[in-house]
């Protein structure tokens, strides 16, 4: 029967859903056979959570075993150190349900009110302890008929069943404050609306108590507290002032795995949680009914024993947040002096490239007025060569007693003045001649009449150009001419 049990429970992990075989891949063969063990003794149909008991005992199933069933003599069970986020595997719940302390840590740090309170639920915690160790056989054998036929059902390709799934734990939360409402009026503690999870972000985030009421219809002190306890002004007032107030019903897919990982053994059911080294710790339960001003006092007294968590977690995060700050403040020194050396460097950058414009500018500059100098000596060479030449076109003066001969005067630009005997049979260009080999001629000019004005055609244009008689230009015996420099 222990083989059947045994294989069936191994089947239904390796044949879980597709996370779930993820996170289980990680287990060894002995942790895997504990798996199935723990499962069998407590009747708990979810692996995650028992695989999240054996972690938090170091996978001593037989500890983990009588801490979930309360066989510990005379001394109450420890209540489970569930993994925190880093932990916990991915498939339980994905909540971040807190580790607890010891309970009898918690008791005897409690007030001589509470233990008063607590002694007077032994009674009925003993006899559903007897009741639960009494029901184990019944639950074992319909665990292994369930496994069984979930082990058989997989074999024909139908996925495992997963009973009490949680498909909206935001809405779970909030249909069961609607009902509240209905039931008991809106004068009461505000309950947070969301998930388990998220309430414990939130508690972590603003370095709260949070303070988990699990509430049941079916229990008959149900009903008495939510009308005389949670709806009395006073606790009203301070659960508002010190607490963030999360409750479900445990008939909700979102309150019953709550319920099943706090383990409340009777209702109503208040559990404190508070952040300690970084994980959020239960440090107080109350179970079983009490009236407002014992539970007042019992609040205080928790709030007054751990309230230093608080305060060093508020110191801690204070600290990180200076330290931030100072980190945030050198970044941005930092990112100033980088920005202000980046934008030094682009100034030189543009200052450097203007120079080179400038330079290249000066650098162009000189090479035209280089260029330019240089054509205007070649030029100036050209014209030398050609004066030297051209001097040798220009023909005898006649003599002064010549009486054809054509007296002409001719004025330079600056004023010099030339003279000079032709005969009519010389052609405009010989003029031309004469007046272009002259040491202070221009190097371009146009010769003209002085009246009526008008530019003779005197520079040769070719050399097929035949050209103009001074007589067929209508030259006299005397003329006066002037050199009109077309370079000035």
């Amino acid at each position: 029967n222990f083989c059947l049990i045994h294989f069936t429970k191994r089947s239904r992990i390796t044949m879980d859903n597709s996370s779930d075989s993820e996170e289980e891949g990680n287990m060894t063969q002995e942790q895997a056979d504990k798996l199935a063990q723990l499962q069998d003794l407590t009747g708990i149909e979810d692996t995650n959570i028992c695989r999240a008991l054996l972690e938090s005992n170091a996978w001593d199933l037989e500890k983990t075993a009588r801490e979930h069933l309360g066989i510990q003599g005379d001394v109450e069970p420890e209540l489970p150190h569930l993994p925190d986020r880093g932990d916990r595997p991915h498939g339980l719940f994905n909540q971040n349900f807190p580790e607890e302390e010891e309970l009898q840590e918690t008791r005897n740090n409690a007030r001589p009110g509470s233990r008063a309170l607590q002694h007077l639920n032994a009674g009925s915690s003993l006899l559903n302890l007897i009741m639960y160790v009494l029901s184990l056989p019944l639950r074992i054998v319909a665990t292994s008929i369930d496994g069984a036929m979930g082990f058989i059902t997989s074999l024909f390709g139908f996925p495992p069943r997963r009973r009490n799934t949680v498909r909206d734990p935001q809405r779970d939360v909030s249909n069961f404050v609607q009902e509240f409402d209905q039931a008991y009026g809106n004068e009461h503690p505000d309950f947070f609306v969301g998930s388990y999870s998220q309430v414990l972000e939130e508690a972590k985030k603003e370095l709260k108590f949070l303070l988990v009421y699990l509430h049941s219809d079916d229990h008959q002190d149900s009903a008495r507290f939510c009308t005389e306890v949670l709806c009395n002004p006073e606790l009203r007032n301070y659960i508002s002032e010190n607490f963030i107030l999360w409750g479900c019903s445990v008939k909700q897919p979102e309150g019953q795995r709550v319920s099943e990982a706090l383990r409340e053994s009777t209702y109503p059911f208040l559990a404190v949680i508070v952040l300690r080294q970084h994980r959020m710790v239960v440090v107080g339960r109350q179970e079983g009914f009490i009236h407002h001003q014992p539970l007042i006092d019992w609040l205080k007294a928790t709030v007054r024993d751990y309230e230093a968590f608080i305060v060093a977690a508020r110191a801690d995060r204070d600290e990180r947040n200076f330290t931030r700050e100072i980190r945030n403040e050198q970044d941005a020194i930092f990112a100033e002096t980088l920005r202000k050396d980046q934008e030094r460097e682009e100034r030189v950058r543009a200052e450097e490239a203007k120079q080179r414009e400038i330079d290249d500018a000066k650098r162009r500059e000189e090479e035209e007025e280089t260029r330019r100098l240089q054509e205007e000596q070649e030029k100036k060479c050209r014209i030398q060569n050609l004066k030297i030449e051209l001097a040798s076109e220009i023909p005898e003066e006649p003599d002064s007693c010549c009486k054809e001969a054509i007296r002409i005067l001719i004025k330079l630009p600056e004023g010099q003045r030339l003279e000079r005997r032709f005969l009519p049979t010389h052609t405009l260009h010989h003029l031309y001649y004469f007046v272009f080999c002259h040491p202070d001629s221009p190097d371009e000019f146009d010769i003209v009449t002085n009246f009526p004005r008008r530019v003779l055609a005197c520079k040769p244009e070719s050399a097929d150009e035949v050209p103009v008689s001074l007589a067929d230009a209508g030259f006299g015996k005397s003329e006066m001419l002037f050199v009109n420099d077309l370079d000035a």
